[in-house]
């Protein structure tokens, strides 16, 4: 069976964030070299056809901490260990 992607383990069970959205912001950092802003997220997450309000990526994003997917600095959001 494939391996599933990082963030998917308890994605469906949080309060507040749609199924599948933590694996498509993780998805996003994957493809870029770099730390992303919030706003570029929203807008990345729109042209893949997932919208979502700020409020709503704000829940993902502390899911994604708080489950070392991610760090956050002034510069944006990235992922943790970009090779997960």
């Amino acid at each position: 069976m494939g391996e599933s992607a990082p963030g998917d383990r308890a994605a469906p069970s949080v309060a507040g964030i749609p199924p599948g959205m933590v694996t498509a912001v993780v998805a996003i950092l994957h493809s870029v070299p770099g730390p992303i802003r919030r706003r570029k997220l929203l807008e990345e997450l729109d042209h893949r056809g997932r919208r979502i309000s700020l409020a709503g990526l704000n829940r993902v994003l502390q899911h994604c901490s708080e489950a070392g997917i991610t760090l956050e600095s002034p510069d944006g959001v990235r992922l943790k260990d970009p090779r997960r």
